[in-house]
């Protein structure tokens, strides 16, 4: 068997959720022993999608007699590989129309929990879906030399005795979610606070975001999404991961946050159910006051760490099991080709 691991990223982000995502599952392929391709020009049994922007590439799969699995609802904090938009009327995260248009063409969409199909299903998805919890490298996490680990205060120049907390999402003209990071931060002014995204020319001029900068506290930075090493060094030395939002939140972020052993702090809405469980794996909270007093209170040492239970959940997600998870799949979406194929 082989498999057409396809993505389409944006060159300038290339470090971003989906390649992130792209890789664990290149590694869990090598790991159980299946092979894998980039290019369409090669043979391939399977091909396995990740971003509604690779639309145009499914016409020449399905030429090739191979039938497309998507990963959908793993990675939406990436603008290139999401498939959910908020709706700030109903306050829900609903599927885009570019996302059901791409869904309804594939032979089979993979999502990482059983809300996520249902959030699919609700908003029109006919096509099958099956549930594979994400995946995560450990390994990325697992920093022996200093060095490394002391990357991210080299790279901004930040003293690296001041605790960390980051925030990982969009820079939208609504600020939804960044807001109630700042406010955060005004509560913890001897904490440093970066709220990572992609930083575009648009949102650098945007009026909103120029008038929120003015009125910032010292002690808050929005970046741009740092080298792959910068982030990961990030999330290892942050006291807290920080998700504000109110759109559904990247679960690859979750879970490598997860495997890090960073604290998660999180709004309840943004976070798929069944995903973490709060007070266990996770402190969560629906309002942004809430997030401004569950941050600060753990900085202070007030509320116990659920560190090492989200890390222990974690450890079962390893690249190894999700190997052997998506070749079952794969063989599902074969198996419901080749009965097509005889009708």
């Amino acid at each position: 068997m082989k498999i057409l691991v396809s993505f389409k990223p944006n060159k300038n982000h290339d470090n971003f959720e989906g390649t992130r995502m792209r890789k664990c599952i290149k590694g869990s392929l090598e790991l159980n022993g299946i092979n894998y391709t980039n290019t369409k020009v090669d043979f391939f049994d399977v091909a396995h999608l990740i971003s509604p922007i690779e639309e145009d590439e499914i016409k020449e799969i399905k030429e090739n007699k191979a039938p497309v699995v998507v990963s959908a609802l793993y990675t939406e904090d990436d603008p290139d590989a999401c498939f959910l938009e908020y709706d700030r009327e109903k306050k829900l995260s609903l599927l885009s129309s570019k996302g059901l248009k791409f869904l309804q063409k594939v032979d089979l969409i993979l999502v990482p929990c059983e809300s996520a199909k249902e959030l699919l299903i609700n908003n029109g998805v006919t096509t099958p879906i099956n549930v594979v919890s994400a995946g995560v490298n450990l390994s990325r996490f697992d920093f022996t030399k200093e060095t490394e680990k002391s990357l991210f205060y080299r790279y901004y120049g930040e003293n690296p005795n001041k605790k960390l907390v980051i925030a990982v999402g969009e820079y939208n003209p609504k600020m939804e979610g960044i807001t109630s990071f700042v406010n955060a931060a005004k509560k913890c002014p001897n904490a440093m606070f970066y709220y990572i995204g992609r930083l575009t020319l648009k949102t650098r001029v945007n009026m909103k975001f120029r008038t929120l900068k003015h009125s910032l506290p010292k002690n808050v930075k929005f970046v741009d999404v740092p080298p792959d090493d910068i982030y990961r060094s990030a999330l290892l030395n942050a006291s807290i991961f920080m998700i504000p939002g109110y759109k559904k939140a990247g679960v690859t972020s979750i879970v490598e946050a997860m495997a890090a052993k960073t604290q998660i702090i999180a709004r309840r809405s943004a976070i798929f159910d069944g995903l973490l469980e709060d007070g266990v794996t996770a402190h969560m909270g629906e309002f942004s006051e809430t997030l401004a007093s569950l941050t600060r209170d753990y900085l202070e040492g007030k509320i116990k760490p659920t560190i090492l239970q989200a890390y222990n959940e974690v450890t079962s997600h390893t690249l190894e099991v999700l190997g052997g998870e998506l070749i079952k799949e794969y063989q599902f979406a074969i198996n419901k080709m080749n009965r097509s194929d005889l009708k």
